[in-house]
């Protein structure tokens, strides 16, 4: 199930100021039960990079994650600029800390076998 992205100013400040917070050392996560019905990171290309890589994270691992909630995501500034590998952690990290991990998917650990062996392949 895909989710869909926030995209109204609104939709941002209803999770800001009405939902929690967790965070990590490379990343803050908010997040809001849906209604029924900061620092930046300096300079645009550590930034859309940070950007980047939250998104992957999220579309990695988004089938573990309960449906119903907001969630946005803030990098936090760090130097320097924190791997996938540590990014996709921290965002397990918090998942679970919220509560927002689907049952069987504690810790991030899926019931699908992982060898630990990620093939990456260009499209």
């Amino acid at each position: 199930m895909r989710t869909r992205s926030l995209r109204m100013n609104y939709e941002f400040a209803r999770v800001y100021n009405k939902g929690r917070f967790v965070t990590s050392r490379t990343v803050v996560m908010h997040y809001l039960p849906r209604p029924k019905r900061d620092k930046r990171i300096g300079g645009s290309v550590r930034r859309n990079r940070m950007k980047r890589l939250l998104r992957e994270a999220w579309r990695l691992n988004e089938h573990m994650i309960k449906p119903g909630f907001d969630v946005v995501l803030v990098g936090r500034s760090s130097d320097p600029l924190p791997d996938f590998r540590q990014v996709s952690q921290d965002l397990l990290k918090l998942l679970n800390k919220a509560g927002l991990m689907l049952p069987g998917e504690v810790n991030g650990l899926s019931s699908r076998k992982d060898d630990g062996n990620e093939n990456i392949q260009a499209r």
